[in-house]
């Protein structure tokens, strides 16, 4: 009883979390991709390129960042992978800090072993894919071949959303990676995009989270990173709530009835136990037997008058 009485006080203290789904009422033709993602091949040999259903080809690599940089071998030997969750409130609205790429279509270190690319991209709010490929392997009529021995997409993906840009709250991809030994490997990310929508206390952030099926293959397809996704019309929202003092006040009260009640029914179980377990007799042990003049023992002598 004390343990209920102080989940709904706490309840109306500190509230509670609500997840409600509806359908989506704001139309949105185009949003935003942030893309932050280092694969283990020189920055001159890869393409990143964005295509949707309305057929159009968005060549992304014309707005991302592509900086070369020395990563120790070690470092691509982590294959990190994580569950997948909706994440805590509290941990996203502190979190909630907006940000964006200062510098868009810049290359730098094309040489070097590895290939940061990073930067944010519009597309049209339709099913499409990014992906990362080989120059001439991707797209037919590219320019140059990359040679066979330079192919590796082991990758690591330090973010990957959709929508405003915050960088310190934690999407399904952020901080995973993977690794192949192949040279003509395919990984394949298809992604289910939900509209999501986080309050508490008037303090709105409106985002996207995803749910993640990953496969891979070899020289089945053109080797690369592709990163399938489309969006739900369904929208999830995270709000917090509080009891108002009435419904606080009834929920209480019926508490305290339906415990009395049980108190009630147990009771009444015990004595039936009782009685039928050992009797009448043992049952009604104790009682005081009640006596009046009727119930008197009759004399054997009486005085005579």
């Amino acid at each position: 009883m004390v343990f209920l009485i102080w989940v709904q006080i706490g309840g109306y203290i500190d509230g509670f979390i609500d997840h409600q789904f509806s359908v989506d009422e704001v139309i949105r033709s185009t949003l935003n991709l942030n893309v932050d993602i280092m694969v283990a091949m020189p920055c001159k040999y890869l393409d990143a390129n964005i295509r949707d259903v309305t057929e159009d080809r968005n060549l992304a690599e014309e707005i991302l960042n592509f900086e070369g940089l020395f990563v120790p071998n070690a470092f691509w030997n982590m294959g990190i992978q994580k569950d997948v969750h909706t994440p805590d409130l509290d941990i996203v609205l502190s979190n909630s800090l907006e940000a964006d790429y200062v510098t868009k279509g810049v290359r730098t270190n094309l040489d070097a072993p590895t290939c940061r690319i990073y930067g944010t991209v519009p597309i049209n709010r339709v099913q499409g894919d990014f992906h990362i490929t080989a120059e001439g392997l991707g797209y037919p009529g590219m320019s140059g071949i990359t040679p066979a021995d330079s192919l590796n997409f082991t990758h690591f993906i330090n973010e990957f959303s959709f929508g405003t840009f915050y960088p310190y709250i934690d999407n399904a991809l952020d901080l995973t990676a993977r690794k192949t030994n192949q040279k003509r490997h395919t990984f394949h990310y298809n992604l289910k995009v939900i509209p999501t929508v986080y309050s508490k206390l008037g303090h709105q952030i409106d985002t996207n989270q995803y749910s993640i099926r990953v496969y891979e293959t070899d020289e089945k397809y053109a080797p690369g990173i592709f990163i399938k996704y489309d969006f739900d019309p369904i929208k999830m929202t995270v709000i917090e709530k509080r009891l108002s003092f009435f419904q606080f006040i009834i929920r209480l009260v019926t508490i305290i009835g339906g415990l009395w009640v049980i108190a009630q029914w147990m009771y009444r179980g015990m004595e039936k136990f009782i009685l039928i377990a050992f009797g009448k007799e043992y049952y009604r042990r104790g009682e005081e037997k009640k006596s009046g003049l009727l119930d008197a023992e009759p004399e054997d002598d009486f005085e005579k008058i």
